[in-house]
């Protein structure tokens, strides 16, 4: 596991402070596209990329990319450029991102999924010179004016070498998240940072030349870039899996397993319902990313990880990727709630402070803040309320002396045995009627009673702004409702207590394989509208309850 140590900084009351220092290491490479360089001439026949069509050697991606290249040029594109990439997991588009980058460009990968109006505004924010798609004609007339496309097999079958120009201070990527006003703004990655995080991945998934790793979630996602770059930094292979939710692709056993399978807890969840996997067979290390880890989840796996290196691996986009990491084992008994979120990536820090950025004594709860190499570059877009996310690190008192670009997270965190611990977002502490109510607890006391799977909870859009919750049941079970809020009333004051509970098949996802509220609401509301309609045509007095319909709380 990556060094890391609490600073020996102190309060004025003599109390060491909650600062974690992550080792410090030299980079593997300058850029990204160095790196896949030195790939292409040491492995030039080595399997690259799979998926669908036939498998990419390193020197075949290496000449669609020099391809991808001459033809954005052609289109104007150079250094400091932002270049869209209609993202789908197919191999012409990792090669048009490599020679996005290769020019001194950052590609913007755009999610097929996304609304048409979230597409929209990203293109107004990103202003990127060209769109690269596979299919151009299908978005010219939906692109703002002076947006060209290029095709994704566009330049002369024998293009010119590929000569990266990309710089090491160069932004490598932009990847588009959701600002405070709710509009999108693009986190600006760069190529230092990106290639620290790569490097420290590395080292924590112990990924070698020839080994391999699937990637099946959407593009337009950071939570890719590790599936994606990481094997084709260092001589292996990226197995591209053009749907997110059919796992049958990576699930069959392979002779040589892969090195990791990076996951989140609401894929397992999904994945479990479907083929209930036995990672023995799948993969040496799972890496589990993107949403809070809970201890349950990893017991309910039982055997099928048995022997299984695991990791807990977390970051704001705006931290690049991932910036701390847990390791654990399975085989280790492992305690209530969720797992720790580990210590920082090579050349980081990560404070815990209080409202004025001060450490708090190690223990105690505060936000968490990054600083160092994991740090993004800035925004694209947002407001001021975003850009004032990003500070000086010497506002934090400064690690040894050090002064870089820090990130508030907006995560409440406390350092305990020396690992950094996530107990929530502080936006999740809501005030309902004048009452702050922390939406974890009562997601948590939720997923406690018998015969809930899982839960999730927000903040209604309806009425007076009360709770809704969503719960998942073991088997159909027409008193759950009735148990859950017998459970809630019993442990939480009255307005926090969810005005609305449903219970539905299961939460679903959205592209980034995260919870999606509003959705969930939608299929909440469809189900619990059938179950009403079916009463009523039975005449039943039921006062609408039902194993898949919600009741009113209140």
């Amino acid at each position: 596991m990556t060094s890391t140590n609490v600073d020996d900084a102190r309060t004025p009351g003599g109390e060491a402070t909650s600062v974690l220092v992550g080792r410090s290491a030299d980079l593997p490479a300058e850029t990204l596209v160095d790196a896949v360089a030195a790939q292409v001439q040491s492995r030039p026949d080595a399997a690259a990329v799979e998926g669908d069509g036939p498998t990419q050697t390193y020197a075949e991606l290496w000449q669609h990319a020099g391809r991808m290249a001459e033809a954005l040029a052609e289109a104007g594109v150079g250094a400091g450029d932002q270049v869209a990439i209609w993202a789908t997991r197919t191999a012409p588009v990792v090669a048009a991102a490599l020679a996005t980058m290769a020019l001194g460009a950052a590609y913007v990968p755009i999610d097929p999924t996304y609304p048409a109006a979230r597409v929209r505004r990203i293109l107004e924010v990103g202003k990127p010179k060209v769109m690269v798609c596979a299919d151009p004609n299908a978005l010219a007339g939906s692109l703002p004016r002076g947006v060209a496309t290029v095709d994704t097999h566009a330049g002369p079958r024998e293009g010119a070498p590929l000569t990266p120009a990309a710089s090491p201070e160069g932004v490598a990527y932009t990847v588009f998240t959701t600002g405070s006003t709710g509009l999108p703004k693009g986190v600006l990655v760069g190529h230092r940072a990106l290639v620290n995080y790569l490097g420290w991945a590395r080292e924590l998934t112990d990924f070698e030349a020839g080994d391999a790793t699937p990637c099946f979630a959407s593009l337009g996602f950071d939570h890719a870039v590790t599936c994606l770059w990481l094997p084709l930094m260092v001589g292996g292979s990226v197995q591209l899996i053009p749907d997110s939710w059919d796992p049958r692709p990576w699930l069959a056993r392979r002779e040589r397993p892969f090195a990791f399978v990076k996951i989140t807890p609401s894929h397992v969840k999904l994945f479990e319902r479907i083929a209930r996997p036995d990672y023995r067979a799948i993969t040496r290390t799972v890496m589990f990313g993107g949403e809070r880890l809970d201890a349950a989840l990893v017991a309910s796996l039982g055997e099928r990880l048995s022997g299984v290196h695991l990791l807990n691996h977390y970051g704001p986009t705006e931290a690049t990727v991932g910036c701390t990491a847990f390791r654990f084992d399975a085989a280790v008994p492992l305690w209530d709630g969720p797992l720790p979120i580990g210590t920082p990536v090579w050349n980081s820090r990560a404070y815990v402070v209080d409202a004025d950025l001060q450490p708090v004594p190690v223990g105690e709860e505060g936000e968490l803040v990054l600083a160092g190499a994991c740090v993004a570059d800035g925004y694209l877009g947002g407001d001021a309320a975003d850009r004032d996310r990003f500070l000086d690190e010497s506002t934090l008192g400064g690690a040894d002396g050090t002064a870089a670009r820090a990130y508030r997270t907006g995560d409440l965190c406390a350092v305990r045995d020396g690992q950094l611990n996530y107990l929530g977002r502080l936006d999740e502490q809501v005030k309902v009627r004048g009452h702050r109510i922390e939406i974890a607890e009562v997601r948590d006391l939720a997923v406690s009673v018998q015969g809930v799977s899982d839960a999730a909870a927000t903040v209604s859009q309806k009425g007076l702004g009360g709770l809704e919750l969503f719960v998942v049941a073991d088997a159909a079970d027409r008193d759950l409702v009735g148990r859950v809020l017998e459970r809630l009333r019993a442990e939480l004051p009255a307005a926090a207590v969810p005005e609305r509970v449903f219970v539905v098949p299961n939460l679903v996802v959205n592209a980034h394989g995260k919870w999606d509220a509003a959705e969930t609401r939608a299929v909440a509301e469809r189900i619990a509208a059938e179950a009403a309609a079916s009463v009523e045509a039975a005449g039943d007095g039921d006062g609408g309850r039902s194993p898949e319909g919600g009741v009113q709380a209140s």
